[in-house]
């Protein structure tokens, strides 16, 4: 605190300190059918990968929804022009981005994800 008052200076007295409560990061598991639906479409596009857990550093809102009971991941397909390098920098960075290719493929992968399940559903 004596180092923010320092830094304030003059404006130390009109600043009010609200702790943060802490909140804990979450994860989803992996034996669902979600994840078997996500494995399962990324072949249209990648053939012989593999979907594997993977955890970033930053908040999403998936910890609201895993709270309350669902599950919820962070899923997306990037083109080929992304290196997992440029995925590291971009998201959650200052200058959070990705490409356009991506963002249409992740758009394909959520419909063919939607279809896929209400097939296995249905």
């Amino acid at each position: 605190m004596a180092e923010l008052r320092a830094a304030l200076g003059d404006l130390a007295d009109h600043v009010e300190y609200v702790p943060v409560k802490h909140d804990a990061s979450s994860a989803s598991p992996i034996d669902t059918p979600l994840w078997d639906t996500l494995s399962h479409v990324t072949q249209q596009w990648y053939p012989g990968s593999e979907t594997v857990p993977y955890l970033t550093v930053g908040a999403t809102d998936a910890r609201f929804f895993r709270r309350a009971g669902s599950t919820a991941y962070g899923f997306g397909l990037f083109s080929e022009n992304m290196t997992f390098e440029d995925y590291g920098v971009m998201f959650h960075g200052d200058d959070e981005r990705i490409d356009t290719a991506s963002l249409g493929l992740s758009t394909e992968l959520w419909e063919a994800v939607a279809a896929d399940l209400l097939t296995r559903r249905g």
